[in-house]
């Protein structure tokens, strides 16, 4: 009847549905006619809409007829179908299935309410769910005075429904007594209404006007034959959970019907004004108690808006533009057991089928082949059952995902997160499947250090630090109380990050084992991180793999507006077969398109190191701007860096690079990514960065390289990250080639210690060439040496003991580097 949407257009909050008695329709139920008028106080805007914002209003009629032989399951049935076909599934709003309903019940109508919501099953779960509050105006839960009419009338009834070949409706029998059937109804309605997790309020309504029923037969009766009596009195709109039922001074026919909110008499004897503000303002208050939510809707709303805001989902490029959540690529292919590498098409296999290549190759080890078509995996199809290699069927809900650094992991995680409350189309399964999802990066809990590990205190910590304690308590004891049931699911982002304290022993450990052992989990990791052994099996382990080619050219396309320029990049990338796998890695991609116009005709990079050393330099022209750097005393201008080299360039920010370096090489000595600022000052400490007069409160904020996830702008001990992990491993080698090539020690600053570690780092190398958590820094650091012509020497180190006993390890070590050399006759010319 009445559709008021958001101002912003999303849509109404609250949906109100009214169900009329018995032998009545809607029309006749809910609209006063007198004096030649006619008011539907539903519909009228100056009456019940007027009051309650943000709401449609609509009515149902169900077949009240009282020849009509559908028995009361059948009433119940078809008025939950009819919410879930017509007003819940086709109104076009993505989050129709989740808004609240408020009922407002009419005499019998109310009977055939509770006995839908009792019956709701799994069909109609969704609308059980969403029903928040019911008004119950003149229902008769403990019987009725009809009984005496009833028993007169029954007679007669079943004569002429006999005649006409047609049955008694079985819902008179409740007006005569209260069933055994319906006392028992009462009971398990009560018990509903009191569910914690989807509570629904309820006010009851019964008349002081009395009615004469015989008078209704025998209009001609004189008054004292007329036996007026309370059809619905006090004691019968009883319920347990409502003892004090309101009272409306009219007959029972006006219970449902109200003139104008303004008319003080228009029937005698009855005080309109004061019985419609009664039935409006309980309406209004519960719509305003809806709106609100119970404890654990205002978590779930909290994180779902608050948490999870565009600012914290948004994916931002090098040059600082955001890129649309629909453009980021999200590849998945199965694989097929622990430890193995998922199948890559071969070459005639069929279409879209790549050549085979080796499992050495710079691309095999990148994760960055097209897959085989029958191990792709559709990100909305994650949690669909499959069979597993031994042809048995799985229902996935423990899932592992593995991909390398830059590939989308934790762009993987914000798509998944703004699918999902969003309520998109594709993910509405997801939605079905589960209430809520918990985001969590890892790298978060790494300082993490409460008074007592459990979920309370997690969602204390990660979610609601921004509501006061009272607020928090409430709202991390409700979400606690809820994971127990199976319905939330947790995106577990980084497990990689997290090991040293997996492996420790502690609460801060058990905990974290606890939260792996979670039902319902997404976790997402670099290849090589291996879940501990006795953490619960998984259903399914996938990697992320990067970019197919018609995802690359799609991405260029939408990138650059000239179509020369996608020419060229790609007849580039057909040429340079290791960069054309480089940027089928999404943040080097990126990369490619951020420095593209800075070649100008120069030499191309074949490298990942080189194409990172253009990116910084393009980035630091940027940031000499944003930090207001001097020259003899005078600000550096954009003319004046325009066309300086790299070089130079590096040479004007070396103190912010230093400093950039050693907050690297620190934080992946000590397996960090996340540094607050404790950790900072304790960097420019050791390092002795005092001496350079970096005023960091100003200088961090303006660097492209760092990004933090604290919204405020003027906070001095918020958290600081590199711009992506592949960022700080990049500085992290700038570092150690600065040491070598200087002929000093490495300053190995164990964060947890107040005495650093001086070491050299020849040393250095030899005790972390095979570990796999520096691969991608060597991979750097052999191309910052190649760069400055010292490759030789490094890898003559390299070749020193230690030595892998069987080999493979350390070939591969040496293919990896030699990925990052260049060949001497296209040597990358720097600007």
């Amino acid at each position: 009847m009445k559709d008021d949407p958001e101002e912003d257009g999303s849509g109404p909050a609250i949906d109100i549905i009214a169900i009329h008695g018995l032998d009545t329709n809607s029309e006749k139920t809910w609209t006063w006619q007198g004096n030649g008028h006619k008011v539907n106080w539903l519909a009228d805007p100056d009456m019940l809409p007027s009051r309650v914002k943000r709401t449609r209003i609509f009515t149902y009629d169900w077949p009240a007829d009282l020849l009509q032989p559908s028995d009361l399951d059948e009433f119940a049935t078809l008025l939950f179908e009819e919410i879930n076909s017509r007003i819940r599934i086709t109104d076009g709003h993505a989050r129709s299935e989740n808004r609240p309903i408020l009922f407002i019940a009419s005499c019998l109508g109310g009977i055939v309410l509770m006995k839908a919501l009792m019956g709701a099953g799994s069909t109609y779960q969704s609308v059980r769910r969403a029903t928040r509050g019911i008004v119950f105006l003149a229902t008769p839960f403990r019987g009725t005075s009809f009984q005496d009419v009833a028993a007169l009338a029954e007679p007669g009834l079943n004569f002429w429904a006999w005649i006409r070949g047609r049955e008694v409706i079985r819902l008179l029998n409740i007006i005569k007594e209260p069933t055994l059937d319906l006392v028992q109804l009462v009971q398990d309605f009560t018990s509903l209404c009191q569910d914690k997790d989807y509570p629904c309020q309820v006010s009851t309504f019964y008349e002081k006007g009395k009615t004469s029923l015989p008078s209704k037969i025998f209009p001609w009766l004189p008054a004292w034959l007329r036996q007026e009596k309370l059809l619905v009195n006090e004691s019968s709109a009883i319920l347990d959970m409502v003892p004090k039922p309101l009272p409306l001074s009219r007959p029972h026919i006006l219970m449902n019907k109200f003139a104008h909110s303004e008319c003080t008499e228009c029937k005698d004897g009855y005080t309109e004004s004061e019985d419609f503000r009664r039935v409006s303002s309980k309406i209004m208050e519960m719509v305003q108690k809806i709106s609100e939510g119970s404890p654990l809707e205002q978590a779930d709303a909290w994180i779902r808006t608050k948490h999870y805001t565009t600012d914290r989902l948004k994916i931002e490029r090098l040059l600082g533009n955001l890129l649309p959540l629909e453009r980021c690529y999200i590849n998945l292919a199965i694989i097929e057991g622990p430890g193995r590498k998922a199948r890559h098409a071969r070459e005639g296999s069929g279409d879209g089928a790549s050549a085979h290549t080796s499992p050495f190759s710079f691309a095999a080890r990148l994760k960055v082949e097209t897959p085989d078509e029958k191990i792709q995996v559709e990100l909305p199809s994650l949690f669909d059952p499959r069979k597993g290699s031994d042809g048995q069927t799985v229902t996935p809900r423990r899932i592992l995902i593995r991909g390398h650094a830059g590939v989308g992991k934790t762009t993987l995680c914000k798509k998944i997160v703004n699918e999902f409350t969003c309520y998109s189309k594709d993910f509405r399964k997801w939605n079905k499947l589960f209430d809520r999802m918990f985001w969590l990066p890892l790298r978060r809990l790494k300082e993490w250090s409460p008074t007592q590990y459990d979920f309370e205190e997690l969602f204390s910590h990660e979610y609601f630090a921004q509501q006061d304690r009272e607020t928090r308590a409430i709202l991390a004891k409700e979400l606690r109380r809820v994971i127990e049931k199976g319905k939330t699911l947790f995106i577990l982002d980084g497990l990689d990050e997290i090991t040293q304290e997996l492996s420790g022993k502690g609460y801060k450990s058990d905990f974290l084992m606890h939260l792996l052992d979670q039902p319902n989990i997404v976790i997402t990791s670099r290849p090589h991180v291996s879940l501990p052994a006795n953490v619960k099996p998984l259903d399914l382990e996938l990697e992320t793999i990067g970019f197919y080619p018609s995802q690359v050219k799609a991405y260029l396309q939408a990138t650059f507006t000239d179509p020369k320029r996608v020419e060229d990049i790609q007849s580039y990338l057909q040429t340079h077969q290791l960069i054309h796998s480089l940027v089928r890695i999404p943040i080097q991609l990126d990369a490619l398109c951020y420095i593209w116009d800075s070649f100008n005709g120069k030499a191309m990079p074949q490298t990942m190191t080189t194409i990172y050393k253009a990116i910084g330099g393009s980035l630091w022209k940027k940031d000499i701007l944003q930090i207001q750097k001097k020259v003899d005393g005078e600000l550096v201008t954009k003319d004046d860096i325009k066309y300086e080299k790299t070089d130079q360039i590096q040479d004007l920010v070396d103190d912010e690079s230093f400093f950039l370096e050693g907050l690297a090489f620190t934080g992946l000595h000590n397996d960090m990514i996340n540094f607050d600022s404790k950790h900072r000052y304790a960097i420019v400490k050791e390092f002795k960065l005092a001496e350079k007069k970096i005023r960091l409160e100003t200088t961090l904020p303006r660097l492209s390289f760092l990004r933090t996830s604290d919204p405020l702008p003027e906070n001095d001990n918020r958290d600081y990250h590199f711009l992506h992990l592949t960022f700080q491993e990049y500085f992290a080698a700038r570092y150690f080639v600065r040491q070598w090539k200087t002929k000093q020690l490495l300053t190995c600053l164990q964060l947890n210690k107040e005495r650093p570690n001086k070491i050299e780092p020849a040393n250095f190398l030899h005790e972390h060439k095979y570990d796999p958590r520096y691969d991608i820094f060597w991979r750097f650091v052999a191309g910052l040496f190649d760069a400055d012509g010292e490759a030789l020497g490094f890898f003559q180190e390299i070749e020193k003991e230690p030595h892998d006993l069987l080999g493979p390890t350390y070939q591969r070590l040496v293919m990896h580097y030699l990925s990052e050399v260049e060949q001497k006759d296209t040597t990358f010319t720097e600007f």
